[in-house]
């Protein structure tokens, strides 16, 4: 599989960046804010989310109708996410129609009118989703979990909002946060498929002439400092749902590759020690699964469990004993060698999706300012050693830095049952 890398920093700041797959049809182009919902002041929970929601709701010269036909028309989609400190907004098209994307991206986020009547309306959608978020415990948990993890700090408030915060956001603070975020040396262009990159680069250059005066790239942002919580909402529910995990390395700290090794080990599959020994061999669980993520100064490693309440505290004592063993005992080279091919099957098969193109490629230009290769990556886990993963396991899964939420129908002194040690 062939990929052409290719990068340029327009006059204004913006950074286009390009992989060019030539046996594909499709284009997946997106534009990248370097702002999330970790960059909101107090007041603002939400509010990065909302805008998201916001600039699909009509510009100077589209209707919502309008956005949402424009590329459907042309057998295309039009989407958007909001992350803890990106936000995305992203259209995949057949390659002929990529003008067609970038017109409407760009019309979207600097022609969109924030009208009043729509602020009401989405307002209504988004507690709606928030209610829907509610109703999800299996992913109700993860927020529990990032605020007992990472306390009053950004990080540790929902992406999505709450519904006090949701309802006291104002259209001046929406433009304010806009003024501060949505920046030029902020935003990143990236597509991949069947693109010519100079061409690329001329139509964001016809598309993207903002009027900004705030070219401040460097918001600051609070310190990140992680707790140690145990914490627990009482809930009917017919599953208990538990997180519990760590803080963990950024997305550029060389020890990401010895930990994403650990974490497939301990829970990446159904070959993981959690799953065989929780799953497979007692049947105390459904779903039990290692989980990660990086950030620019931090990051988290943690497991996620959904299982019946009497069956809650033999589940967190074996997977304590499982941290305690992989922390005393290097993995055999067999072991090693099946865990490193899984995670490298996993990141070419994504590497044949452009819309994975295009994440991977935004993802290392706001993190490295630089391009990282597949074959670089593959590299870089290849060269993981068994004493790596030892030695990550030994400083990340130190039980005084130990994060747990449980949400389902239990009492609120079921961790005084458990030997954290």
């Amino acid at each position: 599989m062939k990929s052409h890398y290719s990068k340029t920093v327009l006059e204004n700041g913006i950074r286009v960046v390009s992989s060019r797959m030539p046996q594909v049809r499709s284009v997946c182009v997106g534009v990248w804010v370097d702002a999330g919902s970790r960059d909101e002041k107090p007041g603002e929970n939400g509010i990065s989310h909302f805008i998201e929601h916001l600039v699909f709701k009509g510009t100077k010269k589209r209707t919502a109708r309008d956005i949402a036909v424009s590329l459907e028309s042309v057998g295309g989609s039009l989407n958007a996410f909001t992350g803890r400190e990106h936000t995305c907004y992203y259209s995949k098209v057949l390659d002929e129609h990529v003008g067609i994307a970038l017109d409407i991206l760009s019309d979207i986020l600097k022609n969109s009118l924030f009208r009043q009547a729509d602020f009401k309306r989405e307002k209504s959608v988004i507690i709606e989703e928030i209610m829907d978020a509610e109703d999800t415990p299996s992913d109700l948990i993860f927020d529990l979990f990032m605020e007992a993890l990472w306390g009053k700090h950004p990080l540790g408030r929902p992406i999505i909002g709450t519904l006090p915060s949701i309802l006291k956001i104002k259209r001046k603070q929406v433009l304010d946060y806009l003024n501060r975020n949505y920046v030029y040396p902020r935003v990143v262009i990236s597509a991949s498929g069947k693109i010519d990159h100079q061409e690329l680069v001329k139509k964001v250059e016809k598309s993207f002439r903002f009027y900004q005066k705030n070219l401040d790239k460097n918001v600051p942002q609070e310190e990140l400092i992680p707790y140690s919580t145990k914490k627990v909402r009482k809930r009917k529910t017919a599953q208990t749902h538990v997180c519990l995990g760590f803080p963990g390395y950024s997305f550029t700290d060389p020890r990401k590759y010895p930990a994403l090794v650990l974490s497939s080990i301990l829970g990446g599959g159904m070959s993981s020690k959690l799953f065989q020994k929780i799953r497979e061999e007692l049947g105390l669980a459904y779903n039990i699964y290692a989980f990660s993520d990086f950030f620019k100064d931090g990051g988290v490693f943690g497991i996620y469990l959904g299982t019946n309440q009497e069956k809650l505290i033999p589940c967190i004592k074996l997977i304590l004993r499982e941290f305690h063993s992989i922390k005393k005992k290097k993995i055999s080279r067999d072991e090693l060698e099946h865990t490193c091919y899984q995670l490298k099957g996993g990141l070419i098969f994504a590497a044949e999706s452009t819309t994975n193109q295009m994440n991977r490629l935004a993802r290392n230009e706001l993190f490295f300012q630089d391009y990282f290769s597949l074959d670089k990556t593959i590299s870089l886990i290849n060269k993981v050693k068994a004493v790596d993963v030892l030695e990550v396991a030994n400083q990340l899964l130190d039980l005084d830095k130990l994060s747990v939420t449980v949400l389902g129908p239990v009492e609120k002194n079921v961790f005084s049952k458990i030997d954290w040690k």
